[in-house]
Protein backbone atom coordinates (compact mmCIF):
# COMPACT_ATOMS: atom_id res chain seq x y z
CA UNK A 1 0.00 0.00 0.00
CA UNK A 2 2.83 2.42 0.76
CA UNK A 3 4.76 1.56 -2.52
CA UNK A 4 1.41 2.22 -4.40
CA UNK A 5 0.99 5.50 -2.15
CA UNK A 6 4.38 7.10 -3.24
CA UNK A 7 3.51 6.19 -6.75
CA UNK A 8 0.03 7.83 -6.84
CA UNK A 9 1.07 10.79 -4.29
CA UNK A 10 4.68 10.98 -3.98
CA UNK A 11 4.39 14.62 -2.18
CA UNK A 12 1.63 12.77 0.36
CA UNK A 13 2.81 12.33 3.92
CA UNK A 14 1.73 10.36 6.57
CA UNK A 15 1.14 11.75 9.89
CA UNK A 16 3.35 9.97 12.69
CA UNK A 17 1.94 8.89 15.44
CA UNK A 18 1.30 11.21 18.22
CA UNK A 19 0.53 9.91 21.88
CA UNK A 20 -0.38 12.23 24.72
CA UNK A 21 -0.32 11.45 28.37
CA UNK A 22 -3.07 13.76 30.33
CA UNK A 23 -5.06 13.98 33.41
CA UNK A 24 -8.74 15.03 34.00
CA UNK A 25 -9.27 18.59 34.55
CA UNK A 26 -5.39 19.07 33.80
CA UNK A 27 -5.05 22.84 31.75
CA UNK A 28 -1.22 22.65 30.34
CA UNK A 29 -3.41 18.90 28.75
CA UNK A 30 -5.94 21.27 27.30
CA UNK A 31 -3.37 23.52 26.00
CA UNK A 32 -1.15 20.70 24.40
CA UNK A 33 -4.03 19.19 22.49
CA UNK A 34 -5.42 21.98 21.42
CA UNK A 35 -2.04 23.06 20.00
CA UNK A 36 -1.58 19.60 17.94
CA UNK A 37 -5.38 20.40 16.76
CA UNK A 38 -4.28 23.89 15.51
CA UNK A 39 -1.59 22.18 13.42
CA UNK A 40 -4.08 19.61 12.08
CA UNK A 41 -2.40 16.32 13.79
CA UNK A 42 -4.52 13.59 15.26
CA UNK A 43 -3.09 11.93 17.98
CA UNK A 44 -4.21 9.55 20.62
CA UNK A 45 -5.18 10.51 24.79
CA UNK A 46 -3.87 8.03 27.13
CA UNK A 47 -5.90 9.44 30.40
CA UNK A 48 -4.04 8.76 33.64
CA UNK A 49 -6.01 6.71 36.53
CA UNK A 50 -8.34 5.38 33.78
CA UNK A 51 -5.61 3.99 30.25
CA UNK A 52 -2.54 4.42 32.45
CA UNK A 53 -1.06 4.90 35.93
CA UNK A 54 1.09 8.19 37.03
CA UNK A 55 3.69 5.08 37.51
CA UNK A 56 3.76 3.78 34.04
CA UNK A 57 3.94 6.98 32.67
CA UNK A 58 7.01 7.82 34.99
CA UNK A 59 8.41 4.13 33.92
CA UNK A 60 7.96 5.27 30.45
CA UNK A 61 9.00 8.68 30.68
CA UNK A 62 10.93 9.62 34.12
CA UNK A 63 8.44 11.97 34.74
CA UNK A 64 5.27 12.50 36.77
CA UNK A 65 3.85 15.51 35.25
CA UNK A 66 1.25 15.86 32.81
CA UNK A 67 1.06 16.56 29.50
CA UNK A 68 3.61 14.37 28.35
CA UNK A 69 3.80 13.75 24.27
CA UNK A 70 5.11 11.41 21.95
CA UNK A 71 5.78 11.41 18.28
CA UNK A 72 6.91 8.62 16.55
CA UNK A 73 7.93 7.16 19.06
CA UNK A 74 10.03 10.26 20.40
CA UNK A 75 9.30 11.70 24.03
CA UNK A 76 8.81 15.31 23.38
CA UNK A 77 8.27 16.59 26.67
CA UNK A 78 5.32 18.70 28.17
CA UNK A 79 3.38 21.26 26.66
CA UNK A 80 5.96 24.34 26.24
CA UNK A 81 8.22 21.70 24.88
CA UNK A 82 5.20 20.06 22.04
CA UNK A 83 4.82 24.20 21.46
CA UNK A 84 8.82 24.28 20.49
CA UNK A 85 8.44 21.51 18.64
CA UNK A 86 6.10 22.52 16.79
CA UNK A 87 7.51 25.84 15.95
Amino acid sequence: ADTMLNYIAPEYRTQESITVFTKPGCPFCMKAKQNLIDHGLQYEEVILGKDATSVSLRAITGRTTVPQVFIGGKHIGGSEELETYLG
